[in-house]
């Protein structure tokens, strides 16, 4: 009797738990479900860079009001001094705009349509930034806030593209670089600027641009392709397991897990990978024609500055240089793609961010070109 029993509180308490955990899951679907079909899509977001610190200053200048470091008279003079220079500034920007008006007005009364006199005096410089994975999963926002940059832009703007990648998949990078090939074609400047690492198919990006800047210690090159499969035939040979598999089309699987590895095979999967690296060198020789293409497609990779010498890169700067040095006559803005997410996805995110630092301040050039070579053939 005592051992029915506790079988049947076993099963019991079996059941229990199967229901609670079946209605469980029903309630998280219903939750995520719910969020789902309410979720915003993905907006851009804007930042002037010409402003960015002003607040910050405006609050300095009040702290540096509490506490006094100058005697009284010091600091009156410095005030005196402090509005003469802003009156002088106004002055020269009220004379600079008003130049301006005088010149589009003599355009428009000259029969120039506005369109034209807004290419002659537009002085933007979009900025965005690029931080690609394995799988350059950042394309999606990229190819939107380029589309979106398409139908804003004037000839006379300059979009700089800041970009951060170890490089990854073929199709997704190639994607990615096409990306910017769109705004070479509608006649925009395209400048890229890289302060940790652009390898493999990052470089491939950034060959695209006309110019190249890099942080002297930024990682560049890698002109290459990696696959790597491993075989587990002879294991199951071992232990007597047979694998078929069935394919129509002679290449259709080459190199697989488990079949038998032939030569033949072998050699198509290395003229796979020639033929990527000779795709790849074409794209790399015709954004950088003066390059020698057979000393730099080794898959090496070097500083920026030892990559400068192999005219790889343009010029030694940080980015952070590169666009305070545009303040003073550009526009800068910087384009942004916000997804808004739940505590849940906030979270998830943020372990995958600390995740690729610690990846990406691993090994450079890992995570390379092609880890699976089957993608170009599904």
């Amino acid at each position: 009797m005592n051992a029915f029993m506790e079988q049947y509180w076993s099963f019991y308490n079996a059941g229990v738990a199967i229901f609670l955990f079946a209605g469980l899951s029903l309630v998280l679907k219903l939750i995520f479900f719910r969020r789902k079909r309410h979720k915003k899509e993905p907006h851009l977001t804007f930042k002037h860079w010409n402003h960015r610190f002003e607040s910050d200053f405006r609050n300095l200048e009040k702290e540096l009001h509490v506490v006094q470091f100058l005697p009284k008279d010091a600091t009156k003079l410095l005030k005196k001094a402090k509005k003469k220079e802003d009156k002088e500034e106004k002055q020269k920007n009220k004379e600079k705009s008003e130049k301006t008006v005088m010149d589009i007005r003599k355009k428009l009364e000259g029969g120039q349509k506005t369109k034209e006199v807004l290419k002659q005096h537009s002085n933007c410089v979009y900025v965005l930034t690029f931080i690609g994975n394995i799988m350059a999963a950042e394309v999606e926002h990229l190819r939107d806030q380029i589309s979106f940059l398409l139908e804003i832009a004037q000839p006379a703007d300059e979009i700089v593209i800041r970009l951060t990648s170890p490089g990854g998949a073929v199709p997704q990078y190639g994607l990615a670089s096409s990306q910017l090939e769109r705004l070479k074609k509608a006649g925009l400047r395209c400048v890229v600027c890289v302060d940790t690492v652009a390898a493999s198919g990052g470089y491939m990006m950034a060959a695209v641009a006309d110019k190249i800047i890099a942080a002297p210690f930024a990682i560049i090159g890698s002109i290459g392709v990696v696959a790597g499969i491993p075989n587990f035939h002879r294991v199951l040979q071992k232990n007597e397991v047979d694998y078929h598999l069935f394919t129509a089309g002679k290449y259709k699987r080459t190199v697989t897990p488990f079949s038998k590895v032939t030569k033949e095979g072998k050699q198509k999967m290395q003229d796979d990978i020639s033929a990527i690296h000779d795709a790849f060198k074409k794209v790399i020789k015709e954004g950088r024609p003066d390059v020698d293409i057979d000393e730099i497609a080794t898959g090496e990779y070097w500083l920026a500055s030892d990559a400068k010498e192999k005219g790889l890169v343009d010029e030694i700067m940080t980015s952070d240089d590169y666009l305070c040095g545009k303040i003073e006559d550009w526009e800068v803005i910087e384009i942004n793609t916000e997804v808004n997410q739940n505590r849940l996805e906030k979270l998830i995110e943020g372990g995958a961010s600390l995740f690729r630092q610690w990846r990406n301040s691993k090994i450079p050039g890992a995570g390379e070109e092609v880890d699976d070579l089957s993608q170009r053939f599904r």
